[in-house]
């Protein structure tokens, strides 16, 4: 599946079940990814079987991560600030054994996310 349909499954999944994921270590760290020299992405996935399909792809890396459900209201609450302060990217449904995906900026999501949810 091409980045821009794992970006499109993403808004179509969490627009109608308003909830996403994140995946967590047993010690409480999230998972995030360096992607430059100043940069680090946050990913977030439409649902848990993505992540744990991406855990079977990835064990080495992945292995000991959970998955996190977050309401899409609760999450614009709780983590938004956070990542805003981090300035962290956030990179949707990543996939894929070479852990495929598309950075974007927090306030990319937040806008397009809203908007689909608008729309449904």
């Amino acid at each position: 599946m091409s980045v821009g349909s794992q970006i499109e499954k993403f808004y179509k999944e969490v627009s109608e079940t308003q909830i996403l994921w994140f995946a967590e270590f047993p010690d409480g760290t999230i998972l995030e990814f360096d992607v430059s020299e100043h940069q680090v992405s946050f990913p977030v996935w439409s649902s848990r079987s993505r992540i744990l399909r991406l855990k079977k792809l990835a064990p080495e890396l992945l292995s000991e991560v959970e998955p996190i459900q977050m309401s899409w209201s609760e999450f614009k609450e709780s983590m938004v600030p956070i990542l805003e302060k981090k300035e962290r990217l956030v990179n949707l449904n990543l996939s894929g054994k070479d852990l495929t995906g598309f950075d974007l900026k927090l306030s990319s999501l937040i806008s397009n996310l809203d908007a689909q949810i608008n729309v449904s």
